[in-house]
């Protein structure tokens, strides 16, 4: 089971409609209504990271959630000390966060695709009927192909922080992954993962929005 010690080196040290193709759901996980979620992406890359935090926060946004940019509380590179457990919980404390998801590429696999050939016709010649010529076509597949691939798994991670927290708390609430085939951008991959997160953890009740919410 995550701790919630384990959790704060984690998020800020690893690199790394629609469904998830995986959810798993604590046991334990009860009250689901959240005031104030920070996205956090957990990447080495500062632009991948603003794209899958921004584009998940939109989508909250519009299904009511009050979800807010982790980068504008947990930057990116931060010192060992401001990494520290006692700090972290200061910064949750003070932003108002009750819950925290966490966004990172888990794997990368190159897989081989077949692709059937192609049908078309093919004009072989003319032929009489009566006082009327036809032309006659024959129907050729083409022949099919390997094609090579590359599949990105994405995790989410939803993090409980409703009431005090402690370092060897147990937050972990809900982990949900998908796999992205080919995405033609960072902006395409973006927008497919967080509209699968979205609307899995709304959907299926993971999250719901506090009747107490207030503004950012």
């Amino acid at each position: 089971m995550l701790r919630f010690s384990l959790f704060l080196l984690l998020i800020l040290s690893v690199s790394c409609s629609p469904k998830l193709s995986s959810s798993f759901v604590n046991d334990n996980y009860q009250n689901r209504e959240y005031k104030r979620i920070a996205i956090i992406g957990v990447n080495d890359r500062l632009t991948s990271r603003l794209a899958f935090e921004k584009e998940a926060v939109s989508l909250y946004k519009e299904n009511g959630i009050n979800a807010v940019m982790g980068i504008d509380m947990f930057p990116q590179n931060m010192s060992q000390a401001e990494q520290e457990p006692e700090n972290l919980i200061k910064i949750i404390k003070e932003n108002n966060l009750d819950g925290i998801i966490t966004i990172s590429l888990v794997d990368v696999k190159d897989e081989h695709r077949y692709r059937e050939g192609n049908i078309r016709s093919v004009p072989v010649g003319y032929y009489r009927v009566g006082r009327h010529i036809y032309r006659r076509y024959v129907t050729l597949r083409e022949s099919g192909y390997y094609e090579q691939t590359k599949s990105y798994v994405i995790e989410a991670v939803l993090y409980d922080l409703k009431g005090e927290l402690t370092e060897n708390q147990d937050t972990w609430a809900w982990t949900g992954e998908s796999a992205l085939i080919d995405p033609s951008s960072l902006e395409s991959a973006a927008n497919t993962f967080c509209k699968k997160l979205v609307n899995h953890t709304i959907k299926e009740g993971i999250i719901k929005a506090s009747f107490k919410n207030h503004e950012n």
